[in-house]
């Protein structure tokens, strides 16, 4: 890529073209509304977490309360089941018949949480979806604000010199400023900056030095605004990129080529129209590889620092892995029953296994930002599970209750109209 070009000694200083944002449906429209309307990122995405969760609350609240349910009358059920896992120990088919008999005797319905939990699934992976694109989206808009920062301070600096002579004229096409190379050398920073470059590199020419002069005046002004705006957007508690794994091998500002693969998979709106990756290049040169280099040329340090320290991935792991113990604690007997041989209990602690397997993949693969959604999705889970069960035992409780006295009268009601009724005056001698 062409940046500067010379006639004589003329030098030209180049702006970068203009920057797009990518797309966004209507999740991702509505986690960057909840994001710049409470000023904090993280809270942001904390209030997503929660508005998702009250939505599926509903659903949640029937799945675990069937659960629940389910469980007490497999309780209640505990000596039939125990009776038909030694009477057809052998045979596991008959038992499985048997057990689906007495299911429907007993009102029970394993299949009444299927519908659900299906559900909590798909917006599970809807949020998937919204976290990457919008991490993507933040990606791309955090680059645009250093480029757009490169850019007025480099617009800045030039005009500044035009009522000083050195201005020879502007491509508006091109978007190049042309100097006089001698004149510029007679500005005192301008000549203590070319004098130590070429100094330290003899092959060096003075119009290079001079160019390098402007791009680092862009580069540090890039420094200031990653310090100021992007660093402010996107910390959060000791995360310095939210929209970056919480982890030591991630860094605060991506390689181009990490850049690269987040982003090339998105559209970009460029006015009315939508284009890719490759076709926004046909209206821009800011997103490619040397552009990019040079943008983030000042942020080395930010591109080797550590990203965060695995804590929210241990987190992630740590709550749905609680959420589980506490869900299998609640469902002994069905566990218990569920198969001729008591396998069920097995089966399900392999499940929790490979759950917790699953999620610990999405934490290291996923931002830091879906780990948070995790982390409170989780624990929403959790308190919402650990009240309907006891709000669920108390209910059942008090039918027991209610059901026993009602035995009891009847049973006292029958007793007293089997005793005969006696005359006090045939006692009488």
């Amino acid at each position: 890529m062409e940046l500067f070009n010379l006639l004589s000694s003329e030098v030209g200083i180049a702006l970068f073209g203009n920057t797009y944002d990518i797309s966004l449906n209507w999740i991702g429209t509505l986690i960057r509304w909840l994001i710049t309307g409470v000023g904090s990122v993280g809270v942001g995405i904390i209030l997503f977490s929660v508005i998702l969760k009250v939505i599926v609350l509903p659903f949640d609240v029937y799945q675990r309360i069937s659960m629940r349910k389910q469980n007490l009358k497999m309780k209640e059920n505990q000596a039939k089941m125990e009776k038909l896992q030694k009477q057809y120990a052998n045979d596991k088919d008959k038992y499985n018949q048997k057990v689906m008999e007495m299911y429907r005797e007993s009102g029970i319905s394993m299949f009444s949480s299927c519908l659900p939990m299906i559900l909590s699934l798909i917006i599970f992976f809807v949020a998937i979806n919204a976290f990457n694109a919008y991490s993507q989206y933040a990606n791309v808009e955090n680059y645009n604000v250093m480029v757009d920062a490169y850019n007025a301070k480099v617009e800045s600096v030039c005009k500044d010199l035009e009522t000083d002579g050195a201005f020879l004229r502007y491509d508006e096409t091109q978007k190049v400023y042309f100097f006089d190379a001698d004149k510029l050398y007679e500005k005192d920073e301008i000549k203590t900056f070319v004098d130590s470059a070429m100094a330290a590199d003899e092959n060096k020419t003075k119009e290079l030095a001079i160019k390098e002069y402007f791009v680092s005046e862009g580069q540090q002004a890039v420094l200031a605004a990653y310090e100021k705006d992007v660093l402010h957007n996107t910390s959060f508690l000791w995360i310095k990129n939210i929209w970056a794994t919480d982890a030591s091998y991630k860094h605060p500002v991506l390689s181009f080529s990490e850049f690269k693969t987040e982003v090339e998979r998105q559209n970009f709106q460029v006015g009315s129209k939508t284009t890719g990756f490759a076709g926004v290049a046909e209206f821009t040169n800011v997103y490619e590889e040397d552009t990019y280099n040079t943008i983030t040329g000042k942020l080395t340090a930010q591109k080797t620092q550590a990203n965060g320290y695995y804590i929210l991935i241990l987190l992630s792991i740590g709550t749905i892995l609680l959420q589980q113990w506490i869900s299998m604690a609640g469902q002994k007997e069905q566990q218990k029953y569920s198969s001729v041989d008591g396998q069920g209990a097995s089966q399900q602690k392999m499940t929790m296994v490979i759950m917790t397997a699953m999620f610990a993949i999405f934490s290291f693969m996923y931002s830091s930002a879906f780990s948070i959604y995790m982390i409170m999705s989780n624990v929403l889970s959790l308190l919402s599970t650990i009240v309907i069960n006891k709000l669920v035992d108390i209910s059942e409780s008090k039918k027991e209750a209610k059901a026993l006295v009602e035995r009891y009268n009847r049973r006292f009601a029958g007793r007293a109209q089997a005793t005969p009724k006696t005359d006090g005056k045939k006692n009488k001698k």
